[in-house]
């Protein structure tokens, strides 16, 4: 009995075996692949978003850093500032040219100008011998480092004392650092100090300012963050951490000045091997850029900028999340039970050919499922496929596809070549690949294709030549779509260049577009015009009603201003509440005439907040400077200086009003 069974169940052994790892292979070898490529393409997005990130961070750190310096060098070349120290060194304070009430009219004046910037929490002006003169807020305390007003001894005083006009030296963040009480919180904070010359280039002295850095590296921390698996890094040439305490989703949590280098030992090392670049560390990609604020880049208005060799350059990167087939089969579970589904089925034919003994039989309907199977994977893949003939016409293409572009199979298949449906712009990209293809076997080109309903879909087309007897048969292609990474490309440029609170766009626009605009208007030979706007007491609307009113004052302020303007004309926000439009095509007259309007407009419309739960209303006016641009002008800036001349102007007339100033 055992002889007579012990061959037939060694074979039937031996078939189940064959009935389950035959399809188990060949399905893992038609599926693997495809989900191979799929993974590959998460990763090149991935690396792209992390560019994409990266790049928002490291302008949001220039950005910010610029307008740091370029407003030190400003406070240090204040007129006010040189008269005072030039009284003070020549002991005639009580003297009629400087008396004591414009001493308080400036040391008042300085008080407004640091409170109304946050970035800044005190501003010192020192003498040639170290002795502080004057210090803006009139509360701030002088610190455990600086004695008796004294500060001859200190970092900042003996380094500026050395520099030339409009040099800048910075005290390195995370070393030597100092806090201070500002408001109820109490906050590191970097020195910035610059020296101050009489107009006939005598050295009369040393400003000092101090920097908020947890102002200052909010925006990119924020900018950085708003994907939200993203984790921003910034340290120094000694790995101390130079972001503000927090948490992050990778290194945990992380305190200001603390040793990013101790910490995360494996980042830290894949940053100090070059200067910029990727690396993955505990899967995560980490892409990096060397960064360092004495380099032109961050000059802006400064000449030279001096700071601790040692400290600098620093890294600015970006962690994501490495993207793994656990996390791929997680986020796609459609996918996940097609392939156990797949296998599920290639077993259970195997199996029942293994004991049904009709081998041949059982083979033949298994193949015959498994081309159905692998046919309907094809039409229904996350991806593209089509196939292309040497003159590019569509030989094939699956329906996730066909579905893209709204066209049913015959309607494109033998119909249509394939570049028709690729938008005018990127044609030139795919004409060149599929060159590649029939030259070289393989091409890649990233382009548009226009739907049937007219809408554009962003996508990545990777495609290799068949060959039959050594003879181009068609070429085969994988597209991926890409649209979402575009959309989320635009929404980050959008959003460096749009002011949060109001919607309008920002000073770095303003600066950008009217580039184009001012060449545009030379090319024409057309007027260009530009007008500067102030809020008349707005520092004590939010003094005495508090931000939240202050926000909802400039919010409504855009809106009733934008209703004013044309769709051509440009209206950004430039400061707190500072405001600028470019108007193209525009005389200075109808200029004018604009910001009359605009100036009557804002009188006659109030604001309505809430205050302990009281509805109040608020009246407001503005200050408005006019000016035309002129056709040797190559960027704003000359004409943005003569605007806020006639804006000072018109404040100090009494506001509510606009002063046109044609020329400086």
């Amino acid at each position: 009995m055992t002889g007579k069974y012990a061959v037939p169940l060694r074979r039937l052994y031996i078939r189940l075996l064959l009935a389950v790892s035959i399809p188990l292979i060949l399905v893992s070898t038609t599926l693997l692949p495809m989900l191979h490529v799929h993974m590959e393409t998460r990763i090149d997005s991935l690396h792209a978003e992390a560019k994409a990130v990266l790049k928002v961070g490291q302008e949001a750190l220039t950005r910010d850093i610029n307008e740091s310096l370029n407003y030190a060098l400003a406070i240090a070349e204040m007129p006010a500032l040189r008269r005072y120290l030039d009284a003070q060194h020549a002991s005639l304070l009580t003297e009629p040219h400087y008396s004591l009430s414009e001493l308080a009219q400036l040391s008042n004046f300085l008080d407004t100008l640091i409170s109304h910037y946050p970035r800044y929490t005190k501003l010192v002006l020192i003498d040639n011998q170290g002795y502080e003169v004057l210090r803006a807020p009139q509360s701030a305390e002088t610190g455990p480092r600086v004695a008796a007003n004294q500060h001859a001894k200190t970092d900042y005083f003996i380094e500026a004392s050395k520099l030339l006009p409009r040099d800048l030296y910075i005290s390195p963040p995370g070393h030597n650092l100092q806090y201070e009480l500002f408001g109820d919180d109490v906050i590191p904070v970097v020195n910035v100090s610059t020296p101050i010359f009489s107009a006939t280039g005598e050295r009369q002295g040393v400003v000092l300012l101090s920097l908020n850095w947890n102002y200052l590296t909010t925006a990119l921390y924020q900018s950085m963050r708003l994907d939200q698996r993203a984790d921003a890094v910034l340290v120094d040439a000694q790995g101390r951490w130079l972001l503000n305490s927090a948490t992050t989703l990778t290194l945990g949590a992380v305190n200001f000045g603390g040793s990013f280098a101790s910490l995360a030992p494996r980042y830290w090392q894949a940053m100090q091997q070059r200067n910029e670049g990727n690396a993955t560390v505990d899967n995560h990609l980490l892409r990096f850029q060397t960064e360092d604020i004495r380099t032109q880049s961050y000059r802006s208005l400064a000449g030279n900028i001096f700071s601790e060799p040692s400290h600098y350059p620093w890294k600015l990167g970006v962690v994501l999340p490495q993207p793994s087939w656990r996390t791929l089969l997680d986020e796609e579970t459609i996918v996940l039970w097609f392939l156990l589904l797949t296998y599920a089925v290639a077993v259970a034919f195997g199996i029942f050919w293994a004991i049904s003994g009709q081998r041949q039989r059982q083979l033949r309907q298994a193949a015959q499922r498994h081309a159905i199977e692998v046919s309907d994977l094809y039409e229904n893949a996350p991806c593209g496929y089509h196939s292309l003939d040497k003159n590019g016409r569509v030989v094939k293409m699956n329906r996730t596809e066909l579905n893209w572009l709204g066209y049913s199979a015959d309607e494109v298949i033998d119909r249509i070549d394939y570049r028709e449906l690729i938008t005018p712009e990127t044609r030139h990209q795919f004409d060149q690949a599929f060159e590649n293809v029939l030259q070289h076997q393989k091409g890649s080109a990233e382009c548009s294709l226009r739907t049937r309903s007219g809408e554009q879909r962003h996508v990545m087309i990777q495609a290799s030549a068949y060959h039959r007897n050594e003879r181009f048969v068609h070429s085969r292609a994988t597209v991926f779509d890409l649209t979402e990474r575009k959309q989320l490309e635009e929404k980050l440029r959008a959003q460096a260049m749009t002011d949060p609170l109001t919607g309008v766009f920002n000073r770095r626009y303003l600066q950008s577009q009217a580039t184009i605009e001012m060449a545009r208007a030379r090319r024409h030979n057309q007027p260009i015009a530009l007008i500067t706007i102030d809020i008349d007491h707005f520092k004590q609307i939010n003094d005495d009603y508090g931000h939240d009113a202050g926000d909802e004052v400039l919010k409504n302020f855009t809106r009733v201003v934008a209703e004013l303007l044309r769709q051509e004309d440009l209206l950004c926000r430039v400061g707190g509440e500072e405001f600028a439009i470019l108007l193209p095509n525009t005389t200075l007259t109808q200029a004018t005439q604009v910001a009359e309007r605009i100036r009557q407009t804002v009188a006659l419309n109030a604001v309505n907040i809430t205050e302990a739960s009281l509805e109040k209303t608020l009246w407001l006016t503005a200050s408005l400077g006019v000016t035309a641009l002129l056709n040797n002008e190559k960027s704003l800036k000359a004409a943005l200086k003569r605007a806020d001349i006639g804006l000072y102007q018109a404040k100090e007339g009494g506001r509510n009003r606009v002063i046109v100033n044609s020329s400086l």
